[in-house]
């Protein structure tokens, strides 16, 4: 069962979420001049309804049930009246959609309807964008859609957070930390995925096309041409309803300023939209000029740099070629390294020299190879000796991960200490007790391994 939805963000999140994405497909229709109308409708409708659904406080009762029948009744008659009759479809269908969501935000009690109210959001955003009216205006739309989304999907999950925090008893969450929280996160990511698209090539429609032009995007001869017989008009470029009459021209890029200018005088263009391009235009045309003897040192400098380019390219492929070894070199490095063949190599030189032929110093120093064979054999299979731990430290990691090998680790660990710390020489009989549990180590750790 989804869990309870009580974050009063989260409601307005998806409120704002809900009426950015109508808005973008009432932009649509700027030129009809219903485009304030239609936002404060809609912008209404989902005020109520999301109201009713946050009074329940994440348990839908009776209360929200009846509301939703009204509203489906209510949607139902303005579907069949109103958006079918002037819209049609597909463009009456999503007003329809947006009328049931309508009634869902009634019920919306859960966080399983706030991700749905979120997808019905997202399909009236992609419908508008993807619509051959829409061009780079609608940005100022759809990028605070951007980041409702991701306020409202952070600050749903750092509510839940809180919420177990406090039902495990680990304090309470302060209202202020828990909006910095949410709106540093916010933050972070809606940078990182600027960053990420900044990075990323952008082509506009008007490049993907086959060899005979995209459907419904003709205007380019087979093989990338322009013009000849037959040729349509770009969605938004020509007359008819590819471009809806609306002289919007299709986005295929950043637009220029004589494209702000046109498009702020756009007939139904909201006033502070209007208001906010033409600011735009005016800010890039001041900064077009005062940068245009930058922009010309830069060409210089970059026709320089492609003429020594051109100059050193023998030098400069050489010079790559000796990175890409060396990488290449550290690379299969590190890969031994964490494949950890040098280690096998070295515990199996161990019972070769040690176990096998006993060649081994004399003494104390014996002991003490036989000990470092030993833990070499343990690191191997995944038990590596801490730098803080003593031998009695170390023995106990070993009886529990080797409980097997526990009789024989403990043996081993009295002989070095007695050699290690003790005033009398090690005798062969104790480096030949030595000799044989590391054999009889090496041999069961082998054998589990393999078993295993």
């Amino acid at each position: 069962m989804s869990p309870p939805l009580t974050y009063g963000p989260a409601y307005l999140g998806l409120y704002a979420a809900l009426v950015l994405g109508i808005v973008c497909n009432a932009f649509l229709d700027i030129r009809y001049g219903s485009f304030g109308f239609e936002t404060l409708f809609w912008a209404a409708v989902f005020a109520y309804t999301l109201r009713v659904g946050w009074k329940q406080q994440g348990h839908a009762d009776e209360f929200g049930r009846s509301r939703q029948k009204i509203v489906v009744i209510v949607g139902g008659a303005l579907s069949v009246l109103v958006f079918l009759p002037v819209w049609g479809l597909p463009r009456g269908g999503l007003f329809i959609l947006a009328a049931l969501q309508a009634a869902m935000n009634c019920v919306t009690t859960t966080r399983r309807n706030l991700r749905f109210g979120l997808l019905v959001s997202l399909i009236m955003v992609m419908f508008a964008a993807t619509h051959a009216r829409a061009d780079w205006t609608m940005l100022f739309y759809l990028l605070p859609y951007i980041a409702t989304v991701v306020f409202t999907l952070v600050s749903e999950q750092i509510s839940r957070r809180a919420q177990d925090i406090r039902r495990d008893g680990l304090g309470l969450a302060s209202a202020g930390g828990q909006g910095a929280a949410i709106a540093a996160a916010t933050g972070v990511i809606l940078v990182l995925g600027g960053l990420l698209y900044a990075a990323t090539p952008q082509i506009s429609i008007t490049h993907l096309y086959w060899q005979h032009g995209p459907p419904g995007l003709t205007g380019l001869r087979p093989g990338g041409g322009e013009g000849g017989a037959g040729s349509a008009a770009l969605p938004g470029s020509g007359s008819g309803e590819a471009s809806g009459g609306a002289g919007v021209p299709a986005f295929s890029g950043l637009p220029s300023i004589a494209q702000m200018r046109e498009a702020a005088r756009r007939p139904g263009m909201p006033g502070w939209q209007s208001s906010t391009i033409t600011a735009l235009a005016d800010v890039c045309e001041g900064t077009a000029e005062a940068l245009q003897p930058i922009k010309l040192g830069l060409d210089e400098l970059i026709e320089n740099i492609k003429q020594w380019l051109k100059e050193h390219l023998a030098e400069l492929l050489t010079t790559l070629w000796s990175l890409i070894v060396l990488a290449l070199l550290i690379a299969a490095w590190l890969l031994v390294r964490e494949l950890r063949a040098m280690l096998w190599l070295r515990a199996h030189f161990d019972y070769l020299n040690l176990g096998l032929l006993s060649r081994h110093a004399p003494g104390s120093r014996g002991v003490r190879q036989y000990y470092g064979a030993m833990e070499r054999l343990f690191n191997l299979h995944d038990l590596e000796r801490p730098s803080s731990a003593n031998t009695r430290e170390y023995l106990r990691m070993v009886g529990r991960r080797f409980d097997h090998l526990r009789r024989e680790a403990t043996e081993a660990t009295l002989i070095f200490e007695r050699a290690r710390y003790g005033e009398v020489e090690p005798q062969l009989a104790e480096l030949a007790r030595m000799r044989d549990l590391y054999r009889r180590m090496f041999r069961q750790v082998g054998q589990l391994t393999a078993a295993s």
